[in-house]
């Protein structure tokens, strides 16, 4: 019976979850900034730019937006999107510059296979992209084709989500 137990624990391990807090990962860039949580309503109008820019349909119109700042000056800022992979959920923070350019992308949470995770070395190719075009250059991940399909995706989101609430900043 114990044996039993210890399978089932193994095979629950054997699965990705939560692998870094978005501020622990906005930390790691920015130490010395200040990170400040918003969950934003988009606007009927917003959302629709959203939808243009990036053509993705949005599920919600609340996004979850980390804005980070150094002597009260924006830096950079996070999207949090949490998207279905698969038959199991992800949560990747997407981290851009103050021009709406991605900066990095973070891996918060992933309960697929561990085997299905993108690579830190695949995701330093979105670093300074900020177009449909810079995203469709980049190539996806064999084994990892969907994984790969859904951090592409999301980012034109974000990018588009950046640059409809942030655009006047830059």
């Amino acid at each position: 019976m114990r044996w039993i137990f210890l399978v089932f624990f193994i095979s629950l391990s054997a699965y990705g979850g939560l692998l870094i807090k978005p501020e622990e990962a906005l930390k790691g860039l920015f130490p010395e900034g200040e990170i400040d949580k918003k969950n934003i309503l988009l606007k009927k109008k917003q959302a629709e730019e959203v939808v243009k820019l990036s053509k993705i349909k949005l599920k919600s119109k609340i996004v979850t937006v980390y804005l980070v700042r150094k002597k009260d000056k924006t830096v950079a800022y996070g999207i949090l999107d949490t998207h279905r992979v698969r038959t199991k959920n992800e949560a990747v923070l997407y981290i851009l510059d103050k021009n709406c350019s991605l900066k990095d992308i973070e891996i918060i949470a992933f309960y697929e296979p561990p085997e299905y995770i993108p690579s830190d070395r695949w995701l330093s190719i979105f670093e300074g992209k900020k177009s449909r075009e810079d995203i469709k250059q980049i190539p996806n991940i064999t084994g990892a084709t969907l994984s790969a399909r859904a951090v592409k995706k999301y980012a034109l989101k974000s990018i588009a989500v950046c640059r409809v609430l942030f655009g006047d900043e830059r």
